[in-house]
């Protein structure tokens, strides 16, 4: 065990406006200069989902749901990329690695602490993370059944290496690793919120490589069961709801029937190659399901590291922009468009609320509808009367206007 730790982890619009009671406005017309908001995302915190050799057909690839039904349900909320690929050898060695270096390559093997272990060639997305971030190691977290000196380490690459390992949280290997896996991943998830985690569940692959179907399809359901369940508990915190992306992928999938059916994987059949992509955040898309650009796995670090800007400079893969809502550039109360925040804009609103103006200019769309982000000056992603007061509080000395935060300004 690399690590001693208990536990386990790597897991509107606008609405109609029925009746205004306008209260007129004895307020002087205040100019004010508000600064553009700066260029980031909401993401702080990156949960990777390691589901371990489920062959695409059997997990979103299945749009009935019948084995993923969960997932499938929050793909609502979700960004699901049909085109996604492992473009390698297709084996858990070459595919795990790989989501985390952001490139293929094979182990390494090397004596550590006295033991003959195999090691990531270039740097992981931790080590570029907490080198780049300056995170202290709970807030890099590796969760993986405890595999011993077999368990697959980080790179010792120049400039980065064991001291910008993760924290290895390594539970007992049992005959219910995903449970294992996911009962650790709560406990470390609701003490430490880590900026970035990786939760690795086995035991698909395992079950698959018996050639029992209902095992294989047991375990898959307990794995979507499971992944649900890690949103729920981010969700529900505090500290990480709403800020926090989960990506849900594998290593691999399985051998499709003209192949040699689900028992194994590790050619480049179309299903030991095509993987799961699913995507949720605040700043990805909702609802949406992608079939290009082709995706990798590879591509997970230097997505990861977009949304929490850190570099991933020897990564071969690319950042997945095509997850990304579109960029939503406004200021919040500008509600005319024209750059600046002063009671002109509560003119201009009332007379759109009143029937007899110019809609608002600035309009985003994530896939929910059309929404006036900028006019939204309470923030609760409705605009209504009520917007009007709260603008009119502001230029009196009262709270600074707001923005709804599925949408955010300046991006």
């Amino acid at each position: 065990m690399f690590n001693q730790e208990y536990g386990l982890i790597f897991i509107a619009g606008m609405g109609q406006v029925r009746k205004l009671i306008f209260i007129p406005l004895f307020v002087a017309i205040l100019v004010c200069q508000m600064a553009a908001y700066a260029s980031a995302y909401r993401t702080e915190h990156v949960v990777v989902v390691l589901i371990d050799g489920v062959r695409y057909t059997e997990s979103l690839g299945d749009t009935t749901g019948i084995y993923c039904p969960r997932l499938t349900a929050l793909a609502e909320y979700a960004v699901v990329h049909d085109s996604a690929f492992n473009d390698s050898i297709t084996t858990t060695r070459y595919g795990i690695p790989g989501t985390w270096m952001g490139r293929f390559h094979v182990l390494q093997d090397t004596v550590y602490q006295g033991n003959n272990v195999e090691f990531s060639r270039w740097p992981t997305f931790w080590e570029y993370a907490r080198h780049d971030l300056a995170l202290p190691q709970n807030k890099a977290i590796y969760i993986t059944p405890d595999y011993g000196s077999g368990t697959w380490l980080p790179s010792f690459y120049p400039g980065y290496g064991p001291a910008y390992w993760p924290r290895f949280v390594q539970p007992a290997i049992s005959d219910d690793n995903n449970q294992v896996d996911f009962d650790s991943a709560r406990v470390v998830l609701e003490r430490d919120h880590p900026v970035v985690s990786y939760i690795y569940l086995p035991d698909t692959d395992h079950a698959g490589h018996s050639g029992i179907w209902a095992d294989y399809i047991a375990e898959i359901r307990q794995a979507d069961s499971l992944t649900n369940e890690l949103w729920n508990i981010i969700q529900n915190d505090t500290v990480m709801a709403d800020k926090t992306t989960m990506l849900v992928t594998n290593d691999h999938g399985r051998h499709d029937d003209a192949h040699g059916g689900f028992q194994g994987h590790g050619d480049s059949c179309l299903g030991c190659r095509h993987v799961m992509m699913f995507a949720i955040g605040p700043d990805f898309k909702r609802g949406v399901r992608l079939g290009a650009p082709r995706a990798s796995i590879r591509d997970i670090a230097r997505t990861a590291g977009e949304l929490l800007g850190f570099s991933a400079p020897l990564s071969a893969g690319r950042v997945m922009s095509e997850l990304f809502a579109p960029p939503c550039d406004y200021i919040p109360g500008d509600v005319n468009g024209n750059g600046w925040v002063n009671g002109i804009d509560v003119t201009f609103f009332v007379a759109y609320l009143k029937g007899i103006g110019s809609p608002p200019p600035d309009s985003c769309d994530i896939g929910q509808g059309r929404f006036y982000v900028a006019a939204d000056a309470n923030g609760d992603c409705s605009v209504n009367g009520i917007d009007v007061l709260y603008m009119v509080n502001y230029f009196k000395g009262g709270p600074e206007i707001l923005h709804c935060p599925d949408y955010s300004p300046g991006r």
